[in-house]
């Protein structure tokens, strides 16, 4: 018994030393910097195609959003997509379909939303341009050999 006890606490603890080794060497990576991402969930009144529209606060025109319908019955099922082209810095649009023909037309949705947006990138570092000084010589100053000097006097 006792043998099989400390086997038992021998095989915990390398499986815990495993374990720790495991999570701290393993970490996340993800792009760098982090995109901006707003999440939260939303409701809205579809119109007659099954199209609503939808505020959000990214504070851009998200690069992406990922919808998904909550269903709170069974027979209130649909699909979602967002509207392509109708994303602006406030808004999005996303359609309701009951199948592929048949959007839901005048209905609640229920649905949660990610939208993700580039970071806002530092202004780019530019050191200021020197642009080469060029002198332009004075013109010469040489007298025109086309005309004689005149002398006084005369004969």
């Amino acid at each position: 018994m006792a043998r099989t006890t400390v086997a038992a606490l021998a095989g915990a603890l390398v499986v815990t030393a495993g374990a720790v080794a495991f999570a701290g060497a393993s970490s996340a990576v993800g792009p760098s910097p982090a995109p901006i991402v707003q999440a939260a969930q939303a409701t809205c009144l579809t119109d007659g195609t099954g199209v609503c529209t939808v505020t959000h606060s990214l504070g851009k025109v998200p690069e992406a959003i990922v919808v998904s319908p909550n269903t709170p019955s069974p027979n209130n099922a649909f699909t979602l997509n967002t509207v392509l082209g109708s994303y602006t810095a406030t808004t999005f649009q996303v359609r309701a379909m009951f199948n592929q023909t048949t959007p839901k037309t005048f209905g609640q949705i229920w649905f949660t939303y990610a939208a993700y947006g580039s970071p806002t990138a530092p202004p780019p570092t530019t050191t200021p341009k020197t642009t080469p000084q060029t002198t332009t010589p004075p013109p010469p100053t040489s007298s025109d050999p086309t005309s004689t000097p005149t002398t006084g006097g005369g004969s």
